[in-house]
This record gives C-alpha cells, structure tokens and sequence, in this order.
C-alpha cells in the first residue's frame, strides 16, 4: 500500500505539538529548560484544552529518530513515527508509509501549531526558500535546504508523494493557526 492510498482511505488529523524536548547525552542537543513538559496556553473560547503527555520521558527517548531544528524559527522538536495524538503532544511525527530519515524518497512531518506566538510550528509560514532545516539522528547531522513553500487543501496528497531521486524531508501543519482550514508545507531537499 503507498502512502497515498492509506491516506486517501483514512482521515487525516494532526494534534497541537509542545516545545523541544531532548536528554543531556552525547547523541542530542542538551537543552537548559526543565525536563517537565509544560502545559499548551490556549485561548478561554479554545473546544478542549490541552493535556500533558501520557508518555514517559524514558518512553520518548526511546522512541526518538531524530531532532528537528529549524534555527531561523527557533525550532527544537523531536521526531518519532506516527501522528496518534500522544506522539504529536510531544514530537513532530513521520507519517506511516512515508521514507524514513536519510533515505531517497520523501520523509513527512507532522505538526500542528499553537495558539500561542513562538511555540511548536506557530511560525513556519516565517520560512523562505534557501532557509536551513537540520536533522540530528544517532548517528549523524542531516542539512536540507528548504525549495518549496505552499498551502494546500486537507485533502491535498500530492505532498506525500514518493521521490525516486532526492532525499526530501516534508514538514506540514495546519494553516491558519487556530483554525486549520488548509496545510502550511514546507519542502526540503537534503543538501550532498
């Protein structure tokens, strides 16, 4: 099954994602911030307010691929598999039947923003072509250089598309905040 057919069969729906998280080792960032996850400020007229992580730290680092940062933007979030409301109140999450990180084909991102200015995707609309998207796994530093920018309609599949020559990483989350009528997607191509 490609990632289009499961996606056109299932619908779609992505969660609001909390700031950066990461432990004190020598293969992620060290961040200076509490290891608590803080709770999402939202506005009185918001329909659910929202809720702490069930996952465990231990649980989340486990889980973890890789460290999305995106400095223009300052952008620190880890990446795991799969866009279930648990993973994504913790982490931008890689859409199933999507590439995996650092292979030819396209790896997509999953995030929502907040109503809040500054945290989790709130600003990807601030990128431009030629900005910087960095990916730290295990074992390496992943560079992409972003080339396209658009919003799409929900039901827009085109972004998931396979990619039989580049290694695309493909970053989305709902347009306009608060709202989420339409998709903000940001395309890069891993720099050689």
């Amino acid at each position: 099954m490609s990632a289009i057919d499961y996606y056109k069969d299932e619908e779609v729906e992505t969660f609001y994602i909390p700031p950066e998280l990461s432990e004190n080792n020598q293969t992620a960032p060290t961040i200076t911030t509490s290891p608590e996850i803080p709770e999402e400020d939202e506005p009185a007229d918001s329909p659910a307010p929202a809720k702490k992580p069930k996952m465990s730290k231990e649980e989340m680092l486990s889980r973890t691929k890789g460290i999305l940062s995106i400095p223009k933007i300052d952008v620190k979030m880890l990446i795991m598999d799969g866009v279930d409301d648990e993973t994504l109140r913790v982490a931008v999450g890689r859409l199933p039947y999507t590439d995996d990180l650092d292979e030819i084909g396209n790896c997509v991102l999953a995030g929502h923003r907040s109503y809040t200015f500054g945290k989790y995707l709130n600003r990807l609309n601030e990128l431009v072509t030629g900005d910087k998207i960095t990916v730290q796994t295990k074992n390496k530093t992943l560079n992409y250089t972003i080339y396209k920018m658009q919003i799409i309609e929900p039901d827009d599949f085109s972004i998931i598309e396979k990619n039989g020559t580049d290694k695309i990483l493909t970053v989305f989350t709902c347009d306009p905040p608060g709202i989420g009528s339409h998709r903000l997607v940001v395309q890069a191509k891993q720099d050689e």
